[in-house]
Order: C-alpha cells, then structure tokens, then sequence
C-alpha cells in the first residue's frame, strides 16, 4: 500500500529516489548491513575510480568552474556533474568507511583521510563539505568523545537535536530577508540556500502529495551558473515541496525510528552516519538518494549490537 502511494506521489512529482529508495531498504530486510556496507564501499570506489580515471583521458567531460566572489578559485568536478557533486560523493563514501570501521580507525587511516579531505577541498572548494568532513574525521580521531556525548544525551537528547535542526533550517529558509543582515550573511555562507529555499517555500508551497518543480541547475559544461539558475538543495525543503507533506512524514518517521534502533544497538559508528547524514542534508538534496546515502536501508536490516561505551569506560577524561 505503501509503495502504491510512493509511486503515486512520484508520478506527480516527477522525483523518483524515495519510490527506488524504498525497493532497498525492504530488500534489506533482515540482511547483515555490513556486507551492505561492504558492497555499497567495494561498488563506490570501483565507480569513482572510473569515472575520475575516463575524466583525466577526456573519454567524459568535466565541469570547470569558479566562484562568482572570486574568480580565482577553479572547481573541478572530475567527470562528476558537478565540483559539489564529487565532493559529497566523497563524503558518503567516508561516512560510510568509517561506519564500516566502527570509528575504531588506526593513524594511518587518520592521515590518509585527512589527505583525501584536503586534497577534494582543493580540486572542488566545496566549502560545506568540506566543514563536515573534517567533523567527520574529527569523530573518527576523538570516537570516545562522540560515544560519552551519544550515551549521555540518549535517545531523546538526539531526537531533540534532530527535531530542531531540520525545524530551524526549514524555518531559516521560510522567514530569510535580504535586508536582514545576519538573514543575508548566512545566505552568503550557504551559497544561496536559503534564498532558493524561500522560493521554493513561498512560491510553490507545501502540498500533501508533492508538486513537479522546474529546476535549472548548475550541471552543464559551462564557466558560470545560467542567470536563471534555481535549485533547492536542501533534502528537507525538497521533501516538503517536491514530494510532498505525506512523503516527508514517512521519510521522518523513519529516520527517527532507525534513530532509535541505533542507539539502542549502541551502534555508534552507523549512528554518526546517520546524524552526519542529517547534517548534510541540509545543504543537499542526497538524503533519500540510495547512490549516496546507503544508511537509510539499515532500517530494517540486521545490525549487530554492540558494548554499551558508559558500561566499559567508567571514567572519562578529556
């Protein structure tokens, strides 16, 4: 019945990732999630590598392109759509190492991440990407930092997080006014988020079954984005205008129920994959995208349980 409403919406919306998504998270029912996450790895660094390897031989083209602050910064998409495009690829595909990992990484693989993420921040001067990335490894370095934080707060501490990040960036968006100083200063630092959100929001409105929306966005072989340029790239607006109030619930309902699996499997390493999959989101339409979010189809798969970190640390120092 579910399904039949998930197509139904798409239909409508023209957006088809959660009808997909939704095949591979009740595929996964009941399946070890890290062979999930070893084959989604082995699959995404396979492809990565070939398309970048097609780019640097011009079998595909590349997307060039610099800020419109400064004309000096290059931003090389390395055959993917776009430079942000590449950088998030990147992202999820550390998410999920570290995931897979169980935040229990050795100095080398501290290093080489810290390599990676300097090195995609030079070629794509994704900025955003590049903030939550270092956070990413961040946790990684201090994991036990993150695992007193989760144990501490618990599940409620976490579902009052996630309820008032995506609820502010929503709100943000609805309310921005670009004679607002600090409305404009964050506008400026999201690279226009916030204003293609207030359009979306103001303009084309929230619906229960979703809407198609034209977008024009910046992934052609081009130096500049097209004057008309207009895309939504928050996931959360996205969900709301695109697929609609109905679909946005159950996406919710969801991520808040897995939320709660997680933590009480003390799960941390899929646990920070999901939190900075949430974070992310915000700045990118890739939440219910199952080529780069894969966590979702942890939903109803099986995920081992882990030691509780309180009840084996008795202390912690900082």
């Amino acid at each position: 019945g579910i399904l039949i409403v998930f197509y139904l919406t798409t239909r409508i919306s023209h957006d088809s990732n959660i009808f997909y998504y939704s095949f591979f998270i009740i595929g996964a029912y009941d399946v070890d999630f890290e062979k999930i996450l070893k084959t989604y790895l082995g699959i995404e660094v396979f492809c990565v590598f070939i398309i970048i390897t097609a780019c640097i031989f011009k079998i595909i083209p590349e997307q060039i392109i610099t800020r419109l602050d400064n004309k000096y910064v290059l931003r090389l998409s390395l055959g993917f759509l776009t430079p942000t495009d590449f950088a998030a690829r990147i992202f999820y595909l550390l998410t999920a190492y570290y995931a897979w990992r169980k935040l229990q990484l050795k100095l080398v693989e501290h290093l080489l991440s810290l390599g990676l993420i300097g090195i995609v921040f030079v070629l794509t001067n994704a900025r955003l990407d590049f903030v939550l990335l270092l956070l990413l490894w961040l946790i990684g370095l201090k994991n036990e930092w993150f695992k007193y934080l989760i144990d501490t707060i618990k599940f409620r501490g976490i579902a009052i997080f996630v309820s008032l990040y995506i609820s502010i960036n929503i709100l943000l968006a609805y309310t921005y006014n670009p004679y607002w100083a600090w409305s404009q200063t964050l506008n400026h630092l999201l690279s226009n988020r916030l204003f293609f959100g207030f359009i979306a929001l103001k303009q084309h409105g929230v619906s229960l079954f979703g809407k198609h929306l034209i977008e024009i966005s910046n992934g052609t072989i081009q130096p500049q984005p097209p004057a008309n340029y207009f895309y939504v790239d928050s996931s959360y607006i996205r969900l709301l205008v695109i697929s609609g109030a109905l679909l946005s619930f159950f996406v919710l309902l969801l991520t808040f129920y897995l939320l709660n699996k997680l933590y009480k499997l003390n799960s941390y390493g899929l646990l920070a994959f999901l939190l900075l999959a949430i974070i992310s989101s915000a700045i990118d339409q890739h939440l219910v995208e199952a080529s780069y979010n894969i966590v979702l189809t942890a939903t109803f798969a099986y995920v081992t349980s882990e030691e509780n970190y309180s009840k084996t640390n008795s202390e912690f120092n900082l």
